[in-house]
């Protein structure tokens, strides 16, 4: 997968680390089939907090998230930037458009829910936020949600080091954020900083955490 070249700074603003965002396509069929899933109950608590079934799949990938949503009887439309990610999607029969978030044209499009499954640190949090707004109708939610590991702290601190050896140019070191910038912590800080009041609903599936905010779109 391609890295941030050394001699660029590295920042927490993933967003503008265009040339990873849109690297998972290289191997799209490996990445579907190793990414993990993300558990029922999470699914269940964005429809039932949502006002309607139509669902927006922000950074979409290959469709993992978007098929556990239509398996709850939602509709789902998807945007990605990566055409390879985009291609395998539509194969599964999820209706998709090859954009990034932010410069999406929605056409007077509405969603009664925008999800983000394990993309949204590839968003301008301002603009996506922004854009979220626009495209939802009023009680709306945004959920934006990841897997994430949790290791006990000396582990977690030798994958900090192999990363900071193996891969320096990452824009980032996931294992070597400070707790209180980890999964549902950061995200809420995130949603909050948009001026929406965020809810949390973690969830552990094999020793996995997922971590999710949801804000409510409000009309005016």
């Amino acid at each position: 997968m391609p890295t941030v070249p050394p001699e660029q700074p590295r920042s927490l603003e993933t967003h503008r680390h265009r040339q990873v965002a849109e690297s998972f396509g290289v191997d799209a069929e490996r990445y579907d089939r190793a990414r993990p899933t993300y558990p029922a109950a999470l699914v269940e608590r964005v429809v039932a907090a949502s006002p309607g079934r139509e669902i927006l799949d922000v950074g979409c990938g290959t469709g993992i998230a978007a098929r556990l949503f239509q398996a709850a009887g939602c509709s789902v439309f998807g945007v990605d930037p990566d055409d390879r990610m985009a291609s395998m999607a539509r194969q599964g029969g999820l209706e998709v458009e090859v954009a990034k978030f932010e410069d999406w044209d929605s056409a007077g499009l509405e969603f009664d829910a925008v999800i983000a499954a394990q993309a949204w640190h590839w968003v301008d949090s301002v603009a996506g936020a922004a854009k979220a707004a626009h495209v939802l109708r009023p009680g709306g939610r945004l959920a934006v949600f990841w897997n994430a590991a949790l290791l006990p702290p000396d582990l977690s601190a030798a994958f900090a080091e192999v990363y900071r050896t193996v891969q320096p140019g990452l824009p980032f070191n996931p294992q070597a954020r400070p707790p209180s910038c980890r999964t549902r912590q950061c995200a809420t800080r995130r949603a909050t900083a948009c001026g929406r009041r965020a809810t949390r609903s973690p969830s552990r599936n094999s020793g996995a955490s997922t971590g999710t905010a949801t804000t409510r779109a409000t009309s005016g």
